[in-house]
């Protein structure tokens, strides 16, 4: 097979479902069909399995639909949806080739020349883009032949996925293509066949001067760019510089956490946009539009850049179960304005001493459930005075911090600290001359002594002892070294 890697270069992607597709996948399926103006009457274009169990199929009025269910959903073809979809697969290809072009109304086309020795070869790459469009909730049919017209003919053409190596099996393959589905007008077409023309191997035996003079020079074209005896360019698809994108919903929902199934699918197309720029995220900015017409955001904030849609998704089903919806929803966005570079870090065997030892991801998901505001990180200050020697951050995980400012400072001078410090020092009984607190303190024969803050009106003066009391318990207490020479609880070990 390798020896006609550098003729196989066009993969064509067609959808035959995409109307139907286009829509937000859904958790509970219903019975579902799309409708279109065909002539003077609108009739069913696709539907689902559900429908078709029911009888429903593609052409079907609409009067006869009712007739059999009136459990049977009907959505208008919305074209604009379609190319938003198409788009976003365009958008998502990125991580494949830098070369994909759009074939409307359901079709795709990636060059694929320059990334089959990234990707290990052919079946690898095509096994990972199948796997891809699978996850997306769409039905596919490729075709990977040396011109892309005709690749996306062979792929619109019923029956398993193909590849085609060269240019003589791509003629094989054309000559058995139907001639319906070429672009011809209906009356072009039926005059074929009433001269018994049915497929195109039929046709591409007459004349070129005779089919020109009969269906014109454009048409004579198209057969040739289909061929590969003229050239066929593509306008390349243009990728937005930010990623937004909405996703109408087959029903309204009512849960918010029933929204994660369709923010599935916009996960892993962000995913597409950010794997193609090596690039991450940390704010995901979510728009949900209800049946009132009214409209409600949230953010996704994360602490360190994030593209794996996973662990996104994880997020997002957090903050999810803590959502209150106002109103039904009947259309999921997302937005992300802000990419940045992909964080490229070793990772080492062993965790290095002084790092952290919560993991970011726990982290977010914490803050994710509990809200943005609910977490703050502890940031040691150079000062003696306990109660000031630390202070809250909001950034929870500082990649830049070094090991001196994010391990505590348990031992001073030798002497050790506690990690638990009062709010408020809290005055300790005295009994027979020594300090009490839940029965008498033993103190160890160490002690630490701390006299500053006489510039700042706050002068302290003390000495600090780590106390056992009778239940076992390690404080850590202090004498005033001044006035009434009081003893005070400031911490626990």
């Amino acid at each position: 097979m390798f020896r006609y890697l550098k003729i196989m270069r066009w993969l064509a992607i067609h959808f035959p479902l995409l109307a139907l597709e286009s829509l937000a996948p859904a958790e509970s399926a219903e019975p579902l069909a799309i409708t279109e103006l065909q002539g003077a009457q609108q009739r069913i274009l696709v539907c689902n399995s559900l429908a078709t169990e029911l009888g429903v199929a593609a052409g079907m009025r609409i009067g006869a639909v009712r007739a059999l269910s009136a459990g049977v959903r009907l959505v208008a073809r919305d074209k604009q949806r379609e190319l938003a979809a198409l788009e976003a697969v365009a958008t998502w290809s990125g991580t494949f080739t830098s070369q994909v072009s759009l074939d409307p109304p359901w079709g795709v086309l990636l060059e694929l020349a320059g990334s089959l020795r990234l990707f290990g070869g052919i079946d690898p790459l095509l096994s990972r883009l199948e796997d891809g469009l699978q996850a997306l909730d769409y039905r596919t049919r490729l075709c990977l032949a040396p011109t892309p017209a005709g690749a996306m003919l062979l792929a619109r053409t019923d029956g398993p996925g193909r590849l085609v190596r060269d240019r003589a099996m791509l003629h094989r393959s054309l000559a058995e293509v139907p001639l319906r589905l070429l672009p011809l007008q209906p009356d072009r077409q039926r005059a074929l066949q009433e001269i018994g023309l049915e497929r195109l191997g039929d046709l591409l035996q007459l004349p070129m001067a005779g089919l020109e003079r009969r269906l014109g020079s454009g048409f004579v074209r198209y057969l040739q760019r289909l061929l590969g005896d003229v050239p066929d360019p593509r306008a390349r698809f243009q990728p937005p510089q930010r990623f937004q994108r909405r996703l109408e919903l087959p029903a309204e929902v009512g849960s918010s956490p029933a929204l994660l199934f369709a923010a599935r699918r916009l996960l892993l197309e962000l995913a597409g946009f950010l794997s193609a720029r090596r690039s991450a995220t940390q704010c995901l900015e979510w728009v949900l539009r209800h049946s009132d017409g009214g409209e409600s955001r949230f953010q996704l904030r994360l602490m360190l850049p994030q593209h794996d849609p996973a662990i996104l998704q994880s997020l997002l089903q957090e903050r999810l179960e803590q959502l209150r919806l106002t109103a039904p929803v009947r259309e999921l966005g997302l937005l992300v304005r802000v990419i940045e570079p992909m964080p490229e870090r070793p990772l080492s065997l062993l965790r290095e001493p002084g790092t952290a030892t919560l993991e970011p991801l726990l982290l977010e998901r914490l803050q994710a459930r509990l809200g943005e505001d609910s977490l703050s990180r502890v940031q040691w200050v150079a000062e003696h005075r306990p109660e000031r020697a630390w202070r809250k951050s909001t950034v929870m995980v500082d990649v830049s911090a070094s090991p001196e400012e994010t391990t505590p400072p348990h031992f001073t001078h030798g002497l050790r600290r506690p990690l638990w410090l009062l709010p408020a020092p809290e005055p300790l009984r005295i009994k027979e001359g020594w300090p009490w607190w839940r029965g008498r303190l033993y103190l160890e024969p160490e002690r630490e002594r701390i006299e500053s803050g006489w510039w700042d009106g706050e002068p302290v003066l003390r000495d600090y002892f780590i106390a056992r009391a009778p239940g076992g318990e390690q404080l850590w207490i202090y004498r005033e070294l001044q006035a009434a020479r009081r003893w005070f609880l400031h911490g626990f070990f």
